[in-house]
């Protein structure tokens, strides 16, 4: 437990590299001891830091099993959380009418489990997707309902992301705004330093 929570430690950081190993590790440890729900928690985390490299097979083959688990397990808690990365997946590979419906199940599980965190996460991947649609209008409404919940929770980079994110859809339509969103958005980034942060400060400096 101690090797997943430092693989997802190292994901939420940008540290993928580190993020692998530790998540291979604890997948191996915890396939020997039979523990079904860290299996999953150990997949999931690999598909992460499999999409983020590039290797969609090998992200869409460990979250399809980290699902597997959660259905047999009848966790919707699980169910739910892992739906988001199953969408994450199915929208790099371009399939964004699965990965539209697996953010509604994600969303639909989190707001009957009143995760508000969660099912705003949904709310984003469906924005991404929208956005990859280029149907910005329809992205962009998705992203500020996600933004009204981060900013409620007070989860600033969670903002910060969100914010990023709306921006990149009023663009061209509207370029103060987003230039309104992203000056605000590296207000919430002063306090973290990881490489994820640094990634997304220098984004929206440029």
């Amino acid at each position: 437990m101690a090797l997943a929570n430092a693989a997802s430690t190292h994901l939420e950081a940008g540290r993928l590299p580190e993020a692998g190993t530790a998540a291979r590790e604890a997948l191996a440890a915890h396939r020997a001891l039979g523990n079904q729900r860290s299996v999953g928690n150990a997949l999931y985390i690999t598909a992460e830091v499999s999409r983020e490299q590039g290797d969609l097979a090998a992200a869409r083959e460990a979250i399809d099993e980290a699902i597997a688990i959660a259905l047999a397990l009848r966790n919707h808690t699980l169910e739910g959380f892992w739906l988001i990365t199953l969408g994450n997946v199915q929208r790099a590979q371009g399939a964004y009418g699965d990965a539209l419906a697996s953010y509604q199940r994600s969303a639909m599980l989190h707001r009957r489990l009143g995760d508000r965190t969660r099912e705003a996460l949904a709310w984003r991947g469906t924005g991404q997707t929208y956005a990859a649609m280029d149907r910005e209008d329809e992205a962009a409404a998705f992203h500020r309902q996600a933004i009204a919940v981060h900013r409620d929770l007070g989860d600033t980079w969670e903002l910060a992301v969100e914010s990023e994110h709306l921006a990149a859809c009023l663009q061209a339509t509207d370029p103060d705004a987003a230039r309104a969103l992203r000056a605000e958005a590296l207000t919430h980034l002063t306090e973290y330093t990881d490489p994820r942060a640094t990634a997304l400060r220098t984004r929206i400096d440029g």
